[in-house]
């Protein structure tokens, strides 16, 4: 069932590269995302981001949204030899003319999200994964024939309002939000009506009950533990959606999916991982995320558990006996790997981050207290054994210079000796309406530059060394660990060049 039937498959899913590509690791993923067309992308596919090979058209591996979507067809009455994911690399091999539609998924489609414009800004090009979507919409555009192309994924936020966009680039319906109970009813609609359809589906809530279980390997092992977040913060999509918890069966039987498929290392993927199992309006409920943590431990072939967003009022709702265990479940061996965690703390001035929709975010300290309580919760999870990611968004409407220096002293008070990192990154308006002003080089102050070389001092330390450690962890040979080492501190030199260069133009 792994060749393309003559005419092609009914219904054909996929994603750009930067989604489906053959990542070791969630911090491989992250990394090429973060990358610009000023990067040769033939280093990119080498050391970071190979292509998925497979035996037939469909795709070995694939990103999480496609695998949800591809259950709920299933289990909604779509034949499964109607219904194929493939990379962008068998597009031509696998839409014909029994082709009808087209799924795309894509978590940065025009290369606009927060981290795309600051590389973007800082760096110079364009977004890798702005220009990966491109690509992949020029394919799909030269094969569709007749078919309805549906986008959908993170990124649909970029295109609600861009009817411009959705022309030249060929998408005829944006689908907004989780749509696990409704995909196949509207894709069933689709199949059977010819005439116009309305450019934008907005789906309403899944139960946690309802979300499907994935029905082969996901890439870089991603397996989601919650969804959605609640604290309702302006600059982000999942601000009022209100965070559910998958129970720990379903985690189970997704990361046993991945172990049957060849993917040892698991990423658990939710909008703030410390808060797993929280319910109530609780910060969190240390005893749930352990149990579970434990459970995976148990899973026979397991290596990393690599966790990506978490939130400061979660992690200070742990003992630090309760952080020290879950960075050792995480790790799954002793010694002095590495386990990263991205922490949100956003800016030090705590009435600038209220003033963005941030106050629940900063509950029990309130304004006053937020840069105090950030640092406190940034050297409790150093003391256990993670690496905490700090990131920043600068710009954020009404920002102000001291709202800027308050922030500055806040990095340059982290201890030089713990571990930490600080990614700042550019304020994007979420909400999708085109005219809306994006935070840029242009808007960048002698303070700017100045926070973004303070942060990277930090970062220069830590990455590398993480990088190392991680991939040595994940099985990665050596002598590809010594080219990515020699790439790495090739890059640190560029970006030492860029803050140098800026500060010699500073007023």
């Amino acid at each position: 069932m792994n060749d393309a039937p003559k005419g092609g498959f009914p219904v054909v899913l996929t994603a750009d590269r930067t989604l489906m590509a053959d990542y070791r690791l969630l911090l491989d993923g992250m990394v090429s995302c973060s990358q610009t067309t000023t990067t040769p992308g033939f280093l990119v596919r080498l050391l970071i981001a190979p292509p998925l090979n497979g035996a037939g058209v469909r795709a070995p591996r694939s990103p999480l949204g496609l695998r949800r979507v591809e259950a709920a067809l299933l289990a909604g009455g779509f034949a499964p030899e109607d219904v194929a994911i493939v990379t962008p690399e068998k597009i031509g091999a696998a839409v014909g003319p029994r082709t009808r539609l087209i799924g795309v998924s894509s978590g940065d489609p025009l290369g606009i999200g927060m981290n795309s414009s600051t590389m973007a800004g800082l760096a110079g090009g364009e977004s890798l994964p702005g220009a990966s979507f491109r690509r992949l919409m020029a394919a799909v555009r030269s094969a569709r024939g007749d078919a309805r192309v549906v986008l959908g994924g993170p990124g649909a936020w970029q295109l609600l309002h861009d009817e411009g966009a959705r022309r030249s680039l060929g998408i005829d319906l944006v689908v907004s939000g989780y749509c696990e109970a409704e995909v196949a009813g509207l894709f069933g609609r689709l199949l059977d009506e010819r005439g116009a359809v309305e450019p934008v589906f907005e789906c309403g809530e899944v139960s946690a009950e309802a979300i499907p279980r994935v029905l082969g390997p996901v890439v870089m092992g991603v397996v989601e533990i919650s969804r959605g977040c609640g604290m309702g913060c302006g600059f982000c999509t999942l601000a009022r959606r209100p965070m559910v918890h998958l129970a720990a069966e379903a985690v189970a039987a997704d990361v046993d999916t991945n172990l049957a498929g060849g993917v040892r290392d698991a990423a658990l993927t939710s909008e703030d991982f410390f808060r797993y199992g929280a319910t109530g309006g609780a910060a969190a409920a240390p005893g749930k995320l352990l149990e579970l943590l434990r459970r995976l431990r148990e899973m026979s072939g397991l290596r990393l558990i690599q966790a990506d967003h978490a939130s400061i009022r979660s992690v200070a709702a742990f003992s630090d006996e309760a952080l020290a265990e879950t960075r050792r479940l995480m790790a799954g061996r002793p010694g002095e790997l590495s386990v990263w965690v991205n922490l949100g703390v956003e800016t030090a001035s705590g009435e600038l981050l209220a003033a963005s929709g941030g106050s629940a975010k900063m509950s029990p300290w309130g304004p006053s207290g937020w840069a105090d309580a950030c640092r406190e919760q940034v050297l409790r999870l150093s003391r256990a054994g993670f690496l905490p990611m700090v990131s920043l968004v600068v710009g954020l409407p009404g920002e102000s210079a001291p709202d800027v220096l308050r922030t500055i002293e806040w990095v340059e008070s982290l201890p030089k000796d713990a571990p930490a990192t600080v990614f700042p990154v550019f304020h994007v308006p979420v909400d999708g309406e085109t005219g809306a002003h994006r935070f840029g080089r242009a808007d960048m102050t002698a303070l700017h530059w100045r926070l973004f070389e303070s942060s990277y001092r930090l970062n220069f330390r830590r990455i590398p060394r993480l990088y190392a450690r991680s991939h040595a962890a994940a099985g990665t040979g050596l002598l590809r660990r010594a080219v990515m080492g020699l790439l790495g501190r090739g890059e640190t030199l560029r970006w030492r060049a860029r803050f140098w260069s800026a500060r010699k133009r500073a007023p």
